[in-house]
């Protein structure tokens, strides 16, 4: 697991961070889709970004 945060404004509500133009956030979910992993999203005081894996 790994877990990044950050106390800002967040990201908006209606951002699709598995879709969008964003270099980084692409990079974040092709990260992901090779670990066979998942990724949560909390908007809670700021972004919290869980990448979950499922490879040993």
């Amino acid at each position: 697991m790994l877990s990044v945060s950050d106390n800002g404004i967040g990201f908006p509500k209606d951002l699709d961070f598995k879709n969008t133009e964003s270099l980084g956030l692409q990079i974040v979910t092709a990260l992901t889709n090779q670990l066979a992993g998942t990724i949560e999203l909390n908007r809670n005081k700021g972004t919290n970004l869980k990448l979950n894996s499922r490879v040993n």
